[in-house]
C-alpha cells in the first residue's frame, strides 16, 4: 500500500501544483531541467511523497513535465508555453523562432470553396465570390501546437495554391502579391477538443483549446484573411501590450466563457 494522504492534502497538493506551475512559467524551472528525486523534492517543498506523486502526475497530464523511467531517467520540465502576442500581426514561424522553437507545419487540405456566411461577411464578399481555404497543423519542435484554418479571397490571390504553403502565409502574400497586414481583430474563446481535433493535436478528447478567430486587413483597410485557429491551451499563453484601446474584455452573463477582443497592428 502507498503512503496515506495526510489530512488537508488536497489543499496542500493544489498549493504545490500552483507553485510548480508558477516556477515553470517564470523560468525558475527551465525547459529541459531535471527535477530532483522524490525524496529531495518532498523535503524541499515540505510535502509527502504521495502528494508529490499526485501533483507530478497532474503536471505530466497537462504537458508541463515528462517522466522518463529507468536509470538516467527522472522528471523533466517540458518546453515552456508558446507566447501568443496579440499586440502584433506576425506569422506563426516568426513567433516560434523568436522563442527558440523550430517551426514546422503539415498541410491537411487546400481547396477553393464557397464561403459560409461568417466568412463572406468578414471578407466583404458577394454571393458569387469564392475563397481559398488552407488547413494546416503547426508544429513546434516537431510537436503539434495548433490547427490553422485560413481563408482568403480567391479572386485576389490567383495562383496561391500553386505556391509553397508550409511557411508564413503573410510573408508569401507580401512577396508574391504585395499585400502587407495592417491590422487584425481577434476573438479568443476556450473550447473543448473534439475527438478528431484531439487526435491531430496529441491531446485527450475534451481537452481545453484556445480558439482564435481572426480578421486581417491590409494597409488600405481591405480584409484579406479570415481564419479560425485552435491552439493547445496547455502549450499556449496569451500576451497583450495595450496602449490605451488595446484589449476590451467582458464576461457573458451565464459565466460560460470570457471573450477577449484584441486589435493588432503590424510593425
Amino acid at each position: 500500500m502507498g503512503e496515506p494522504e495526510p489530512q488537508g492534502s488536497h489543499a496542500v497538493a493544489e498549493e504545490l501544483r500552483r507553485r510548480l506551475v508558477s516556477d515553470i512559467g517564470s523560468g525558475v524551472l527551465s525547459p529541459g531541467a531535471r527535477l530532483g528525486s522524490e525524496r529531495e523534492l518532498s523535503e524541499h517543498y515540505g510535502v509527502s511523497r504521495a502528494t508529490l506523486r499526485h501533483v507530478l502526475a497532474a503536471l505530466q497530464e497537462a504537458g508541463l513535465v515528462r517522466r522518463v523511467p529507468g536509470r538516467g531517467g527522472g522528471t523533466f520540465i517540458s518546453h515552456a508555453k508558446l507566447e501568443r502576442d496579440l499586440s502584433r500581426v506576425v506569422g506563426m514561424p516568426a513567433y516560434l523562432a523568436r522563442q527558440g522553437y523550430v517551426a514546422g507545419s503539415r498541410i491537411l487540405s487546400t481547396q477553393v470553396i464557397a464561403p459560409d456566411d461568417q466568412t463572406r461577411t468578414a471578407l466583404h464578399l458577394s454571393d458569387r465570390e469564392l475563397v481559398i481555404q488552407i488547413r494546416r497543423i503547426r508544429l513546434a519542435d516537431g510537436t503539434p501546437i495548433s490547427l490553422d484554418h485560413a481563408q482568403f479571397p480567391a479572386d485576389r490571390f490567383t495562383g496561391l495554391l500553386e505556391q509553397a504553403l508550409g511557411g508564413s502565409i503573410y510573408e508569401l502574400l507580401e512577396r508574391e502579391y504585395g499585400v502587407v497586414p495592417g491590422e487584425a481583430e481577434e476573438l479568443i474563446e476556450v473550447v473543448s477538443a473534439t475527438e478528431n481535433e484531439a487526435s491531430m493535436l496529441g491531446v485527450a478528447p475534451d481537452s481545453a483549446l484556445l480558439s482564435i478567430t481572426r480578421t486581417t486587413v491590409d494597409s488600405e483597410g481591405l480584409a484579406f484573411e479570415f481564419s479560425r485557429d485552435l491552439f493547445r491551451a496547455d502549450r499556449t499563453r496569451i500576451s497583450v501590450k495595450a496602449p490605451g484601446r488595446g484589449v476590451r474584455s467582458h464576461a457573458r452573463q451565464d459565466g460560460e466563457f470570457v471573450e477577449l477582443r484584441a486589435i493588432q497592428t503590424a510593425l
